[in-house]
């Protein structure tokens, strides 16, 4: 069993929105956003940020679809 002691971790990135740190010797990375902590093997780290990446591309559509649904203002069609 590994003790804290023997654990090297590495600031990968940090933001606003969180941190990721690499604990070499476990092969793990530690995603923090907020009051939530997840680890994951550095293979999952590649497929999360392929989904994060199709998450965003996927909400700027939407919100580009969504922008033109709103510039359409309705017609009134109303009978003389």
């Amino acid at each position: 069993m590994t003790t804290k002691n023997q654990h090297s971790r590495m600031l990968l990135s940090k933001n606003e929105s969180g941190a990721i740190t690499f604990c070499e010797s476990c092969d793990v990375l530690e995603l923090e956003i907020g009051a939530i902590s997840l680890r994951i093997n550095s293979l999952s780290l590649e497929l999360l940020s392929q989904l994060m990446i199709e998450a965003t591309k996927s909400m700027n559509t939407y919100k580009q679809e969504q922008a033109g649904f709103t510039q359409i203002k309705p017609q009134n069609f109303g009978l003389h």
